[in-house]
């Protein structure tokens, strides 16, 4: 019984110690085929750690991103629709980036929308900001907003390159960067 208590105690802590994972912005590719497969890239631009009240608890966050995110399977169960070819980590200008390259079977599996086996119509792209806090602040279509709560993009018919990028946090000064984890991570 006492054994029992010590790791409901333990994981009780665990679960108030933890922080999030958070990201201050994202970049999307997706490069249609052909015969309407594709390939694409997300990569997720200065990854950092939230603070739990004032606590840093970006080591637990990081050892979460490498285990959950890089080793394990969650963003294939976050993007169901998208055959991961491969995740990694990197630095760059001073930031810790994360970047996943896939491939989807169809336009609409990789979230896209086209009136069916018509060319001539535009491909739309919908940001859905009531699910996440993501902003779109630059593309290479065009931006629609005031339709819906959440922003549309819209290309030209016939487009085959797309990207966009999206802005989730405007003020990181509550969170901690996990770039020295990183970096020991790659010495070890």
């Amino acid at each position: 019984m006492a054994h029992l208590l010590r790791v409901s105690l333990l994981l009780g802590l665990c679960l108030l110690l933890a922080g999030c994972i958070s990201v201050e912005k994202k970049e999307y590719h997706f490069k249609l085929n052909g015969d309407g497969t594709g390939t694409g890239t997300i990569r997720f631009v200065n990854i950092l750690s939230t603070d739990n009240d004032g606590k840093d608890v970006s080591f637990k966050d990081f050892a979460e991103l490498v285990t959950d995110y890089l080793n394990g399977t969650k963003f294939e169960e976050d993007y169901p629709a998208f055959h991961v070819t491969g995740k990694k980590l990197l630095e760059e200008r001073g930031q810790l980036v994360g970047e996943v390259t896939f491939t989807f079977t169809s336009l609409d599996s990789a979230g896209f929308l086209q009136s069916a086996k018509c060319d001539c119509c535009p491909v739309i792209y919908f940001i859905n900001t009531e699910k996440s806090t993501e902003t779109v602040s630059e593309s290479s279509g065009k931006v629609i907003t005031g339709v819906a709560p959440s922003p549309f993009i819209e290309w030209e018919p016939k487009t085959r390159d797309f990207a966009l990028k999206t802005t989730l946090m405007e003020d990181t000064s509550n969170s901690r960067s996990m770039l020295e984890h990183y970096r020991s991570w790659v010495k070890k």
